[in-house]
């Protein structure tokens, strides 16, 4: 038996040979390099090293649709050489004892095009038929062979739903930050997010994701701060305005509006509204300064300084703090 990792490119189903498969992370932004192939979509920064990402469609004849929050990278290593594959979704390790010949039609003419077979066979699960591919092969041809239609070069917001750059960046960050720590010598990360067109920074290692904001179910006898639920990725999450905390008026959701998604309980996952999310930057604790008296007799510690921001001023905003303290508790009693 053997065990294949088996993950979707709508509408078709693929798997590679499981034992090649490192890890599987969301996608983030990606850098295109001009010195690689029209193959590879652009790389990115994984604790250190660069990662070249492969988007396999145009090779197997598949319309490249734009890149969205929802899809993930599987990084494959093969003799040392690690490499990722955009994917739409992950789909289950299943085992077999052996591959039959590919029923797919287009199969047989992509691999007479080839110098080795990148399509080598197929498995059933669950009335799925799984195509197999040849990593191997893929990553040779890919680096060293055009594929037969030139496929013309972009970079990866060209390919990218607009919603999800914010998404994007912050994941790229994220990935990277476990070497940056190190680099930045005692910097801080912050996320920087607009609520009433103030600026606040949060820390990079509070926040579980940015999300863009879709149907809002409302949630019945709740405080008029809790806006409901929303749906990322087949999660419940209870979106919050938090904007009376910080004692700024409320604002209607917008159809640009973000949510930043907190690291917390698994169990009740949080989420708060914000206007936008303009970037991610690495800050001097230096440079940051208390708040004037006025403004942190009433901030409840929640405001926990400020520093320069471009021609404005940031504020650091402690959101794992405004969780701790109860405030956006819902009480179930009515």
């Amino acid at each position: 038996m053997k065990n294949y990792f088996v993950f979707g490119l709508k509408p078709f189903y693929y798997a590679v040979s499981a034992n090649l498969v490192q890890e599987v992370v969301n996608l983030p932004e990606l850098t295109l390099l001009s010195t690689v192939s029209a193959d590879v979509v652009g790389v990115f920064d994984l604790r250190g090293s660069l990662i070249p990402v492969l988007d396999v469609r145009p090779r197997f004849r598949q319309a490249c649709q734009a890149y969205q929050a929802s899809d993930c990278i599987v990084v494959l290593a093969i003799d040392e050489q690690v490499f990722g594959l955009i994917v739409n979704e992950i789909y289950d390790v299943c085992s077999a004892d052996s591959q039959q010949d590919n029923p797919l039609l287009f199969a047989a003419s992509i691999n007479a095009e080839l110098p080795e077979p990148l399509l080598i066979g197929s498995i059933t699960k669950d009335e799925k038929v799984i195509t197999v591919l040849n990593a191997a092969a893929l990553l040779q041809q890919a680096f060293f062979t055009a594929p037969t239609e030139a496929i013309e070069r972009q970079d990866f917001y060209s390919r990218a739903h607009p919603n999800d750059h914010a998404v994007f960046a912050l994941r790229a960050e994220k990935l990277k930050w476990r070497e940056q720590r190190d680099d930045a010598s005692g910097y801080l990360a912050l996320a920087v997010v607009v609520l009433n067109g103030e600026y606040f920074g949060v820390d990079l290692l509070a926040v579980r994701e940015f999300a863009n904001i879709g149907d809002i179910v409302p949630i019945p006898c709740t405080p008029a701060y809790v806006l409901g639920c929303i749906n990322l990725r087949g999660n419940v999450i209870t979106l919050i305005d938090m904007r009376h905390i910080i004692h700024l008026p409320p604002q209607p959701v917008q159809a640009d509006s973000k949510a930043v998604v907190i690291n917390g309980n698994d169990d009740f996952a949080v989420a708060l509204l914000v206007d936008n999310v303009p970037e991610v930057i690495y800050a001097d604790p230096a440079a940051i300064t208390p708040l004037p008296s006025a403004v942190a007799s009433v901030s409840g510690d929640y405001l926990t300084g400020e520093m320069p921001y471009q021609d404005k001023l940031l504020t650091l905003l402690d959101l794992k703090l405004i969780l701790a303290k109860g405030e956006l508790v819902i009480d179930d009693e009515v």
